[in-house]
Formats: C-alpha cells, sequence, structure tokens
C-alpha cells in the first residue's frame, strides 16, 4: 500500500501544498526555538512563500511581545538559512465559541470535617471556634454519620 505522501507528492496541485506546509513547519518549529515557551506557545506561520514572513499571535499582548522581537528573530532564521527582507505579526481572531470553565467546587471529605468539628468544640467560644465550625459546615450531611461513628473515640495524636 502507498504511503499517503507519496499519493500527495504525485498530484501536483497537492505536491504544491505539501511543499508549502512542510516548509512553513520548518519555519515554524526555528521562530518557536527562537521565542521564550510562553510566547512560542502562541504564535503560528501564516505564510512562508515570499520574503515577508506572515506570522500569527494568539493574542495583541502577544502579538505586541512578537514584535519586539522581529529583529532577533530575524536573525536567528537568517542564522539558519532563512532569508526573509521582513516579518509581519497579525493577531489571529479567535473562534467565539466559548468552553464552559471546568470549575470543580473546592470540598471537604467527611474525616477532614469531623476533625474540624472535634477542634471547634475543644476551643473556647469566639472567632476562631466560629470559623472552624463554618469550615466544617461545609461538608455535605454525610459528615454527621462520620460524627457519629467517632463518637467517643480520642485523638492519639500528641502533636496536637
Amino acid at each position: 500500500m502507498r504511503r499517503l505522501q507519496h499519493i500527495l507528492a504525485a498530484e501536483s496541485a497537492l505536491a504544491e501544498l505539501l511543499a508549502r506546509r512542510q516548509r512553513e513547519s520548518k519555519v515554524e518549529e526555528r521562530v518557536r526555538r527562537a521565542l521564550p515557551a510562553m510566547l512560542a506557545s502562541r504564535v503560528t506561520v501564516v505564510d512562508a512563500r515570499t520574503a515577508e514572513l506572515v506570522l500569527a499571535a494568539s493574542s495583541g499582548a502577544a502579538a505586541a511581545l512578537l514584535r519586539q522581537r522581529v529583529p532577533e528573530l530575524r536573525l536567528a532564521l537568517a542564522h539558519d538559512g532563512w532569508e526573509f527582507t521582513g516579518i509581519r505579526v497579525r493577531v489571529q481572531a479567535r473562534s467565539a465559541v466559548k468552553e464552559a470553565p471546568n470549575i470543580t467546587p473546592k470540598q471537604i471529605d467527611a474525616v477532614s470535617a469531623a476533625t474540624l468539628r472535634r477542634l471547634a468544640a475543644s476551643l473556647d467560644e469566639g472567632e476562631l471556634s466560629a470559623a472552624v465550625k463554618r469550615l466544617a459546615s461545609g461538608h455535605s450531611s454525610r459528615s454527621s454519620r462520620v460524627d457519629e461513628a467517632l463518637e467517643g473515640v480520642k485523638n492519639e495524636d500528641r502533636e496536637q
């Protein structure tokens, strides 16, 4: 069975597209090596066919930082044999669809809640005791069953 790359290379229109993509991939790899990692991850090569290299940044801030690094970027590319008369930076428009953030509420397990309730009971009534009780009450009703199961169990941890 023939490899996909051989099939694409056999068709002239697809071979040109494949050659362009390979060139842009090599230029993009060199651009990313020349930039700090956080900036490099936000930059892609749009067009490397002409004498002017066109780069896309994922935000306006990334584009501004990239524009400041254009002279050193041109030198790095020239060092590897990539001669460009200029580098143009564009901001790539983001998709209008936003993903829902994955927010996981902070939770406290039953054993920790029971420990906090015991601690609150051992403290004098005051702001600290009230704060510890509020923290322990953040657990579900399941924690009351743990409290009942631990009723009469003495904490033998000597560090407390």
